[in-house]
């Protein structure tokens, strides 16, 4: 009994584990472009005052 409860902890760790990594990572994606896509708009509005 305490070998099948052992296993059904371990199967839940893994299906958890494989829902939340990918959504950290989309997460850190979506942070990521979201901080590059205001710094590219600045320096597309420097280029155009520079010209």
């Amino acid at each position: 009994m305490k070998a099948l409860k052992t296993v059904a902890v371990a199967l839940g760790v893994t299906l958890g584990a494989l829902i939340v990594i990918p959504l950290v990572i989309l997460a850190g994606l979506f942070v990521w472009l979201k901080l590059t896509e205001e710094s590219d708009e600045e320096s597309l509005v420097l280029d155009q005052e520079g010209a």
